[in-house]
């Protein structure tokens, strides 16, 4: 669960996972232990979310749809449901980051791209794909995402160029580097699996191992420092400038998507957006650009849009307006 286990551990584990569906509960259980345990050591302003509480409660901000049947608005709330569990969150000093659910799951069909001619694997907003390549090596690509394989792919060289999010598990190969390029990075591995957030509007890549080594430099040949990332850590390559030293990594954070979540740990507001309109294939507007870079910390498996920016509502005092893209 912490993303420390060896390969052949993990083996172990999955097929302990399908031996029985006891099991598979047993682990479901544990799992959602494990992950409120986690959650108890994020940090609150307790005050500030009471004040702000107190605001939504006489102040309503809103959460508006465009080009859509449906206007949500906060209006004084009743004592329904979900303002209770809201009610309660805030005045427990909100101890706890919201575990609440999003809907996105990968393809559970996994193909084989055979590249000797180069192939583009791409996805749309609001859709993910999972799949392996010729050499065993697997990839989930995530929404408004794509990798390019180039020709040739196991036999002379095992290079990919991505755009956008993905997360590589790679075979192991004794004589072929995996090599997976984005606009401002470039990583080397052997076997091992990570992720790499190389959105195209910031000019910036993130790769967060999960097992195994990564050596990380700049796609720019000019800078030739390259770090080491061992399971556990991540690097921000900017562009044109060497990799960050390696630093622990959340990995909720950074991979939860792999595992149908999204989680925000101090993510500014405007990133938490662009993930939720990668998502849900939305645009989203927010109507006060001063809270633009205010840290957002939450963690939601299978809940709505809707839901997911009323608690954001509520917790930062703003309204949103939501499009749908045809």
């Amino acid at each position: 669960m912490a993303g420390e286990a060896s390969p052949d551990e993990r083996k172990v584990l999955e097929r302990w996972l399908k031996e029985s569906d006891e099991n598979r509960t047993t682990f479901e259980t544990y799992r959602d232990i494990y992950e409120v345990e986690i959650g108890k050591k994020f940090s609150y302003n307790t005050e500030k979310a009471l004040e702000k509480f107190r605001v939504v409660m006489d102040g309503k901000p809103a959460v508006h749809r465009k080009n859509t049947l449906r206007k949500f608005e906060h209006k004084r709330p009743a004592k329904t449901g979900i303002w209770l569990k809201v009610a309660a969150c805030m005045l427990l000093a909100v101890g706890l980051s919201f575990y609440t659910y999003t809907n996105f799951y990968p393809s559970e069909r996994e193909i084989v791209v055979e590249a000797d001619r180069g192939i583009t694997v791409e996805t749309k907003a609001g859709e993910q794909k999972a799949f392996r390549l010729s050499d065993g090596s697997r990839i989930m690509l995530n929404a408004s995402s794509s990798v390019y394989i180039d020709g040739g792919f196991g036999k002379d060289s095992r290079k990919i160029n991505l755009r956008g999010e993905a997360f590589f598990e790679v075979a192991e190969s004794d004589s072929l580097e995996f090599i997976v390029e984005t606009a401002t990075a470039r990583a080397h591995v052997l076997g091992t699996s990570f992720g790499i957030r190389a959105w195209e509007t910031r000019s910036e890549s993130i790769v967060a191992v999960q097992s195994g080594r990564v050596s990380v430099g700049s796609s720019n040949p000019e800078i030739t420092e390259n770090i080491i990332l061992n399971a556990g850590e991540y690097s921000l390559i900017s562009k044109n400038e060497a990799p960050s030293p390696a630093t622990q990594a959340n990995f909720d954070q950074y991979l939860g998507w792999t595992n149908q979540m999204i989680v925000f740990e101090e993510t500014p507001l405007e990133d938490a957006i662009k993930q939720l309109e990668l998502h849900f294939n939305v645009k989203i507007s927010i109507e006060d650009s001063s809270t633009i870079n205010d840290p957002v910390t939450a963690r939601y498996r299978n809940e709505s849009l809707d839901e997911i920016l009323r608690f954001t509502s509520i917790t930062h005092g703003v309204d949103f307006t939501v499009e749908s893209i045809q």
